[in-house]
């Protein structure tokens, strides 16, 4: 299993509005794709995991990269996982809306993670961060 993570900048011309619809394609594509993973948007920053077979998940990628909602797009990590993370989720998302204490140390962690890249997005970290996500969108989605 190859997982990639990233992050990029929305555009200024980018309404959080279009967030649903953006969605709703990338699920559509990731299902038949077999690619899984999160979504996360904050303060005007995307941060995405991808997972599936390595070919597809480039290939994703590169798309990513030429997509005209963002810039600045950044590879912050990628390789070999023993398992999916996100096996459930065609794509997971995460706006990080309303408070509690898991909210507050994720916002946290993504609000800073610009400054110390290098501590942030180590394997451990990187993997203890989206076991954090997954939780608590798993949590978000059984209250609904």
């Amino acid at each position: 299993m190859f997982s990639l993570v990233y992050k990029s900048i929305a555009k200024p011309n980018f309404k959080p509005e279009g967030i649903s619809d953006m969605l709703e394609r990338a699920r559509n594509y990731n299902h038949s794709q077999g690619i899984t993973g999160c979504l996360l948007y904050y303060k005007g920053t995307f941060i995405q995991y991808l997972e599936g077979n390595q070919v597809k998940v480039l290939k994703l990628f590169d798309k990513i990269k030429q997509d005209r909602r963002h810039k600045d797009v950044r590879l912050l990590s990628h390789g070999e996982t023993e398992a999916r993370e996100f096996k459930s989720w065609d794509m997971a998302f995460e706006s990080f809306q309303g408070e509690n204490e898991q909210l507050s140390f994720l916002k946290l962690f993504t609000d800073d993670y610009p400054k110390k890249e290098s501590i942030f997005w180590g394997d451990t970290s990187k993997l203890s961060f989206w076991k954090e996500v997954n939780d608590l969108i798993n949590r978000k989605s059984t209250v609904k």
